[in-house]
């Protein structure tokens, strides 16, 4: 994989969704999933198995977004969330917003640092925003197939402590894959200690359901259609909470939003960081003892058609 240090050489790495030349996407793999992330922690790719070798939405459980946003305001100066300050929140300078193509842009300041790169066990990226924060994100896939991102923010502002610290995550799962009429099939629900959650009917459609949590319970969240859900985030008010299992919303084109506080004031030099986990969840292979009886039961009922005949 190529580290990338400018935008004019930003491109995706298949089989990740192409972009027009906004951001560097490459895949992390293992033998469950291939999760495509950008320089922004932003994603809208996520393949369950086996990952095709070009892009293709059928299998694409992510198209759909999973995209961080950041609200803060300004000791003495603008509020959390104001023109002054973080602008609309988001990360990412682009963003599918229910499309299922990255072609809304965000209006984000946020610039790249270090682009997306292979670090240990993951890959990593550092971002920066001009007031004067810098945000190195770390991305990890596990053997389970558990996607685990860090972000770690820090005031290099010399003078200026930032108020109201909130983190946010944007998630917009299909379980059905995000072709055609299968990325309305979602049906999402809440709960506290398992966060957001989207499952899909098993109608030979399905590729897995799909969850995302905080590394603590979250103070805001709310679920609706994938525009609605996107401004409660943008705008910081989660006017629909999501209900709690088991009442769920969908089926549909469905997304939730969770929101964590991280810190009322971070003083020049300080540092906060947070973690965000996700989980593609395909129906499980049965053991090798349960296929086999499954199949002695069929040659047993067979067996004794046959033997009455």
């Amino acid at each position: 994989l190529l580290v990338f240090s400018s935008l004019g050489t930003a491109a995706a790495i298949p089989p990740c969704t192409t972009t027009p030349g906004v951001v560097n996407i490459i895949p992390l793999t293992n033998a469950t999933n291939t999760y495509c992330v950008s320089d922004y922690g932003w994603s809208d790719t996520w393949f369950v198995g086996t990952a095709p070798a070009v892009y293709d939405p059928r299998f694409d459980v992510l198209s759909g977004d999973d995209s961080p946003n950041l609200r803060f305001g300004i000791l003495g100066g603008a509020a959390a969330g104001t023109g002054g300050s973080s602008g609309f929140g988001w990360i990412s300078p682009i963003m599918d917003v229910g499309t299922l193509t990255p072609s809304v842009p965000t209006g984000s300041p946020w610039t790249v640092v270090t682009g997306v790169h292979p670090s240990g066990a993951g890959v990593e990226s550092l971002v920066h925003h001009p007031l004067g924060l810098d945000m190195l994100i770390t991305t990890t896939l596990g053997a389970t197939g558990e996607i685990t991102q860090h972000f770690s923010i820090t005031n290099t502002n010399l003078t200026a402590t930032f108020t109201d610290l909130r983190f946010a995550d944007y998630f917009n799962f299909h379980p059905n894959g995000s072709a055609g009429a299968n990325a309305v099939k979602g049906t999402i629900s809440y709960s506290s200690a398992g966060g957001l959650r989207v499952t899909g009917p098993n109608d030979g459609t399905f590729i897995a359901n799909g969850s995302m949590r905080g590394e603590r319970v979250a103070d805001a969240h709310g679920c609706n259609t994938p525009i609605t859900t996107w401004d409660m985030v943008q705008t910081n008010d989660y006017v629909s909470p999501c209900p709690l299992d088991p009442f769920t919303i969908g089926p549909g084109d469905v997304a939730g939003g969770l929101a964590w506080d991280l810190a009322a004031a971070l003083a020049p030099g300080a540092n906060v960081g947070f973690t965000i986990y996700k989980l593609a969840e395909p129906l499980p292979t049965p053991e090798p003892a349960t296929l086999l009886l499954a199949v002695g039961g069929l040659v047993f009922v067979v067996a004794r058609k046959w033997s009455r005949q």
